[in-house]
Formats: structure tokens, sequence, C-alpha cells
């Protein structure tokens, strides 16, 4: 059954459940769905042709990074089991080389895994996870955006557990916050909060020096200004974009909020003055290029460029009114 409010998972519980999972969380067999990643930050390639590798996180005691195949995913580790943000592009070569890689570290089961919105190369492993005992949380959105979400390499799976507004994993000591803050990259995004650690993984609503707003699965820049402004709000010191080879800094995130908080401002006030949707993005450019709308808006696509064009200046007409 979904769930689809807050709720705290009992130590009792895990510790009951632990020995099934830790028996069953084995790489599945191969000859799985097809490589590459598709539908994922930068609309259409999202890492796929990078091998995965594992580090810790610097002054984040049981945290570490996995970059490669996909977006990033952010591996918790307790001794009571394992929190994860993230599964990779979809596809059993991935599962098997995220699962491989984790153990390295740890031969702790996976107990938790936080999708950070619908994208495959994030989203791809969440079936995979489900089917070996873990718990896969995600925004009610996401499954929403399921609907018509259909990439090259296959539908990703609906997590097992939705929520609304903020949830909360715990394992052993371990505290993991899941937010959503309104929509952004997708109407689906999820921020995974570490208070112990200060640390918090934003998937593609912080993906790093590259950001893009899929209007098709419900992104909004406007609200997504809106959104980062409250993520800053919270005590973390790093950040694990959603890409980037290396972990970030609050005041990384702190500057993508400021651009799109700008780039929103700075379009109203157009609009409020007449200008057409078709000379939106050149006036931006023209008032500021360091904005750099037209890579948000993927302008190097001609047909994402259109549908998102088309939803920002809708909502951006809707807010000068």
């Amino acid at each position: 059954m979904f769930l689809k409010k807050s709720f705290i998972v009992s130590l009792s519980l895990a510790l009951f459940i632990g020995g099934t999972i830790l028996a069953q969380q084995a790489p599945a067999p191969q000859g799985g769905q097809g490589q590459g990643a598709g539908g994922g930050q930068r609309g259409g390639g999202g890492g796929g042709g990078a091998a995965q590798a594992i580090r810790p996180v610097p002054g984040k005691q049981g945290v570490y990074m996995v970059t490669g195949a996909g977006g990033n995913s952010t591996v918790r580790v307790t001794n009571d089991g394992i929190i994860l943000v993230d599964t990779k592009n979809l596809g059993e070569q991935f599962y098997n080389g995220l699962i491989e890689q984790i153990k390295t570290v740890s031969a702790a089961p996976v107990r938790f895994a936080a999708i950070t919105h619908v994208h495959q190369d994030h989203s791809g492993n969440t079936e995979l996870f489900i089917k070996n005992g873990a718990q896969v949380v995600a925004h009610e959105n996401l499954k929403k955006n399921l609907e018509t979400y259909n990439p090259a390499q296959g539908k990703p799976g609906t997590p097992n557990v939705l929520y609304s507004k903020e949830h909360t994993i715990k394992v052993g000591n371990a505290e993991a916050r899941v937010y959503h803050f309104g929509a952004g990259h997708t109407s689906g995004d999820s921020y995974v909060y570490f208070p112990d650690l200060r640390l918090i993984s934003t998937g593609d609503a912080f993906a790093g020096a590259n950001l893009n707003c899929d209007y098709a699965q419900g992104g909004s820049i406007l609200s997504w200004a809106r959104a980062l402004e409250s993520v800053a709000k919270l005590d973390f010191d790093t950040v694990i974009p959603g890409h980037e080879a290396n972990p970030m800094t609050k005041a990384d995130l702190q500057a993508a909020q400021a651009r799109l908080a700008k780039i929103a401002s700075t379009a109203i006030g157009l609009v409020k003055k007449g200008t057409p949707k078709d000379q939106l993005v050149e006036q931006i450019t023209a008032a500021d290029a360091s904005l750099n709308l037209g890579a948000l808006l993927q302008q190097n696509n001609a047909a994402n460029f259109a549908i998102r064009l088309d939803g920002f200046y809708n909502e951006v007409v809707a807010a000068a009114k």
C-alpha cells in the first residue's frame, strides 16, 4: 500500500527483516535492458558511458558518492543497513554495478532507496530494489510523471512508498528527511537531507553546473527558485548534486537559486512590458547573458525547446497579471 504521510520505520522492524533482505539483495542475472541514458538531466544523456565508482564524501563519516552510469547516487552506511539516494540508469547491468560498488564499503543491505525525480538515470532501478526487499521512497507526483514518461530505455518502476510533503527514514541511528518543496526540475522533485551530517542530496533539482527544466514533466522555473530558497534554509554545508564528479557546497546551490530567481523576475518584467514569447529568451539573454536561459530550456533541442518555452512563457504570463 502506498503511504502518503510521514512515518518512521522502527529499528525493531528493520532488524527483524534484515536477514531476509541481506540474503535477497544480490546482483541480478545479466542480460537486462538496453544501455544508455535517456530522459535524464541533459534531456537524452545521463552519463551511461561512464563506469561506476564509489568514494567517501570528505568530512562525512559513513557517506559515499557513486558516480557514473547515470546520475549520482548517495550511500549512507549504518550497521543496520544502508540508505541509498537514486538508483542509476535503468537496467540490470547498472543495478548490478551499483550493488557491487556498495558492497566494497559495506555488506549491509539497502533498506531504503529515495528517488529524487522521475528521469530514468536516477529512478531506473526502482523495481529491482523493490524486488530485493528495499522500501523505495518518492514524491507522489513521480507516480503521475510516470504516466506520460516513456524513455527509450523503458519505463522505471513505481516506488512502493509515496509521500506528499515530508517523509522521514530511520535506520539505526541514521536519519534521512525527504522533502518536497514544489515543482522545479520536474513536479516530483525530492531533496534528501541528512541533518546529523549537514549534507543534502538534490538529484537534478541541483544537478551542478548544467540545469534544465523539464516542463513536460511538470517542471517550473518560477517555482524552482522558491523551492531552492526553501532548501537553503536547511542547515547543511555539503551537497551531492545530481551530476558532477565531486560534492558541492551550499554556496553553489544558493548561486543556482539566485540565477533562477533573476530569470523569473526579469521575465516577468519583460512580459509586463509586452515582450512576446518568441523574443523572451533573446531579451533575457540581452539583459544578462550569464543567466543562460537557453540552456535551461534546452534551446539546442528543437522539440524540447518548443515545449519548454511554451511552459515557461505561460507561467510567466500568469505571474505577470
